[in-house]
């Protein structure tokens, strides 16, 4: 765990290079209007208590994750890295009298991370439909009534903090935090985050890798310009078609959440680019000594995908398995950055289904033998081993891109479920071709309008041009009908 200070009673240095310059630079105090502001973006160029002739002496709520005394925090960290640091209202639903925003929460450049930062600096919230889940859980569970806890709140564990939105979220919600993040950059928004709004008693900001080993050292590749959030283990979801990519790697200690965490847990959140099939194998332990009400991930099976990684695809997939034999129901909730209104009831979502899985199983497997979609169809003139088009319609590997978000409880009476997941459905003939489940889509959900004629019927789309692609269309139906398409096999109930 990293270490945490004495929390000081007050810190009012003028050590920055900005103090004494006539505007609070620290984030805070002068620098925040009053009430709710989403417009307003606060620019922070130094260390909490080291600009106090412009912001005045600040007084910590909680331990800190540096030294105050030498007034090198999270924000040189990130100066010295020539990163820009900015704060704004966190558009939540508003707390207290005045009504005001429920956090302020840091973030940097839009232009250099088109991920978090973008969607702060756009709307002031980051993934706003998987938002509501974690509000609306946090909201009912995180303040427990008096038990054998005491009024001990309630602990959410999140697996890859980044810059710490849904840390921040839980900790203004009274919920207790155990934050993972190794990536330094990362870390130090987070903990900026944690101290600008006190929540320094209720987060514990770790600095592992978790993993399904202990004591491991293991190398992350870092972009700190476009999509931020791929930094992960060995660079696996870098995309290295990107240009200007600008990459550091990092390393750091592992630990599995067997050993970290030894108590009930309301949520635990797994974001963490394709290294899921990791932390949960390292998790079991937790599973089986303490509920584990709610999981909210991030299933990447694209990543391992795209390194031919092959026992790690089979792995990704069979940890979805493991969690459906531990009795969790699966949602799947797509990519979750809709707009919401956060107290109105949650939607319906479609069920992964242990079926629906046994189809990514069986298709992980045949995709190490090289038989995925095999044998080659002459007929159409289409080869084997082809992500998306190959896999089972029926399964949950059909209407993923790349990754998608999933929600897992027992419990949990919030989560309504309707039908199940996959581009037709389960109980359809074997004879089924074109798309049912979602019209107008194809496999991996690419919009069939989006996809050139040419390649349509490989996607399982209609034919929008006949003189291109309608043979072609006719050829595939009656294989289907056939039965001479291998992608179309049903399993057999056991």
């Amino acid at each position: 765990s990293a270490k945490r200070w004495p929390t000081p009673t007050s810190v009012c240095l003028d050590t920055c290079a900005s103090a004494r310059d006539g505007l609070c630079d620290e984030g805070r105090g002068p620098a925040i209007p009053a009430g709710i502001n989403p417009m307003t973006v606060v620019t922070v160029k130094c260390d909490l208590g080291t600009d106090c002739a412009d912001c005045g002496e600040w007084q910590p709520k909680g331990p800190v994750s540096w030294d105050t005394n030498t007034g090198k925090g999270p924000i040189s960290v990130l100066m010295a890295k020539g990163v820009d640091v900015r704060v704004k209202d966190a558009h939540l639903p508003p707390v207290g009298d005045p009504p005001r925003a429920p956090f302020w929460f840091a973030f940097t450049d839009p232009k250099k991370d088109t991920d978090v930062s973008q969607h702060m600096a756009m709307g002031g919230v980051v993934e706003p439909s998987i938002t509501k889940i974690f509000y609306q859980v946090f909201k009912e569970h995180c303040i427990r009534q008096k038990g054998k806890d005491g009024n001990k709140p309630a602990l959410f564990v999140d697996v890859g903090a980044n810059f710490g939105w849904f840390t921040a979220v839980a900790a203004s919600m009274g919920c207790r935090v155990m934050a993972f993040e190794p990536v330094p950059h990362f870390r130090a928004f987070l903990e900026y985050t944690v101290a600008l709004n006190g929540f320094g008693d209720l987060v514990d900001v770790r600095h592992e890798v978790v993993s399904h080993e202990t004591g491991k050292e293991l190398r992350l590749v870092v972009p700190s310009k476009g999509y931020w959030g791929t930094a992960g283990i060995n660079g696996l979801n870098i995309d290295s078609n990107i240009p200007g990519a600008v990459l550091e790697n990092v390393t750091a200690k592992s630990v599995t959440l067997g050993d970290a965490v030894n108590e009930e847990v309301l949520l635990l959140k797994v974001d963490v680019e394709g290294w899921e099939w990791s932390v949960f194998r390292g998790a079991s332990t937790l599973f089986d000594r303490h509920p584990v009400h709610n999981i909210v991930m991030e299933y990447s099976p694209g990543v391992p995908e795209r390194s031919f990684l092959h026992d790690d695809i089979i792995n990704t997939v069979q940890m979805l398995i493991d969690l459906s034999n531990r009795k969790y129901k699966i949602a799947h909730l797509g990519e979750g950055k809709t707009g919401v209104t956060f107290d109105s009831p949650l939607g319906e979502f479609e069920e992964v289904t242990p079926v629906n899985l046994q189809y990514d199983l069986t298709d992980a497997n045949a995709l190490k033998d090289g038989k995925l979609g095999c044998p080659p169809i002459k007929e159409l003139q289409w080869s084997c081993q082809s992500l998306p088009e190959d896999v089972s319609p029926r399964s949950l590997r059909s209407v993923i891109g790349h990754n998608t978000n999933l929600w897992l409880s027992k419990d949990d009476a919030l989560m309504k479920l309707r039908g199940h997941i996959g581009m037709i459905k389960l109980d359809e003939p074997s004879s089924t071709f074109t798309i049912t489940a979602h019209p107008g889509w194809g496999m991996g959900m690419r919009w069939c309008n989006g996809i050139e004629p040419v390649y349509q019927v490989r996607h399982r789309c209609k034919c929008s041009n006949k003189d291109v692609c309608g043979e072609q269309e006719q050829q595939a139906i009656k294989l289907a009908k056939e039965g001479k398409l291998p992608q179309n096999y049903v399993l057999t109930p056991s």
